[in-house]
């Protein structure tokens, strides 16, 4: 009988072990890459989750803090992609690399989820050949982001 490995496990170290296939590789490298596209080249409401509004319906508030604090946070999302693109391939992640995959796998998964209109209060998605593969996308990254942060946890 097969026995489930998870994906991400703490070694005994200050690393964390990979064990993802290419294709989960290449879905994970595809994803970080069209998310840094999106933070660079648009402000698009499909990016709304990633930047709440912290002051409700006050826009005059809301604008003033996208103004001074946007700018800043999409600086640290490029760099933890910028992290994740460049160690895809690896099979072993130091704790800050590691940290940077669950803020970035987190975030596409936000973006997929406003693709998809995937509320807090939704019922199932309904699934068809238009969204099947984002949908796929979401799941597969919704586990993978349970393997980190088990792994994570069991550090404390």
């Amino acid at each position: 009988m097969a026995r489930f490995r998870p994906a991400v496990t703490a070694d005994d170290g200050d690393t964390y072990t990979i064990s993802l296939g290419p294709n989960e590789r290449d879905l994970i490298r595809s994803v970080a890459e069209q998310l840094k596209e999106l933070l660079v080249e648009t402000d698009g409401p499909v990016l709304r989750r990633l930047f709440p509004p912290p002051y409700g319906d006050d826009d005059e508030r809301n604008e003033g803090y996208a103004a001074l604090a946007r700018p800043e946070l999409i600086e640290n999302r490029l760099a933890s992609l910028d992290v994740v693109i460049g160690s895809a391939e690896a099979t072993t992640l130091d704790e800050d690399s590691m940290a940077a995959w669950m803020r970035s796998i987190n975030d596409v998964r936000l973006v997929l989820g406003t693709v998809l209109d995937i509320t807090d209060d939704s019922e199932e998605v309904e699934v068809d050949d238009s969204n099947v593969a984002t949908y796929q996308a979401y799941e597969v990254l919704g586990m993978l982001l349970e393997t980190i942060v088990a792994a994570r946890s069991s550090r404390l």
